[in-house]
């Protein structure tokens, strides 16, 4: 996953001139980046009315619950607990 850093490196690049001397970038176009960058970010997250929103707003943020993987195909999974095998 590309870090915050490496995306705007980027954005800066695509916004560059390049010439045999090197490659260059206006001010403006940086600032310009930053400033929507920060607008982005700066968004709030829609709160919660009730409890209800709040636990289905929780179960939907995927930071907190990362999405499960899929079991095997072939392979048992168990419903509940294991009673002691007879050896």
């Amino acid at each position: 996953m590309p870090s915050e850093l490496d995306q705007m490196m980027e954005e800066i690049e695509k916004a560059s001139i390049s010439t045999s001397q090197g490659s260059y970038v206006r001010v403006e176009d940086v600032s310009r980046l930053l400033r929507a960058r920060q607008e982005t970010e700066e968004k709030p997250k829609p709160q919660p009315k009730t409890m209800a929103q709040a636990k289905e707003m929780a179960r939907k943020d995927e930071t907190l619950f990362p999405p499960s993987k899929p079991h095997e195909p072939g392979k048992s999974v168990s419903a509940g607990p294991q009673p002691p095998s007879r050896a």
